[in-house]
């Protein structure tokens, strides 16, 4: 008995671009939903230790 083909890669291309293969969509703030809490917790401490810079900025 013939082996029987296991991977072929015939059309594939042609199915993705049917639609377009397209860049995901950036977004301003991304959601920071699933991320780990003590990279999170230290991201709000360093965004509060930014701010004094950003104030000199804004009396000027």
């Amino acid at each position: 008995m013939a082996k029987s083909k296991n991977h072929t890669a015939h059309n594939q291309s042609y199915k993705a671009h049917k639609n377009g293969i397209k860049k995901p969509k950036r977004h301003r703030q991304t959601s920071t939903k699933g991320m780990d809490p003590k990279f999170l917790r230290n991201l709000r401490y360093s965004r509060k230790g930014n701010k004094k810079s950003g104030e000199a900025d804004a009396e000027e």
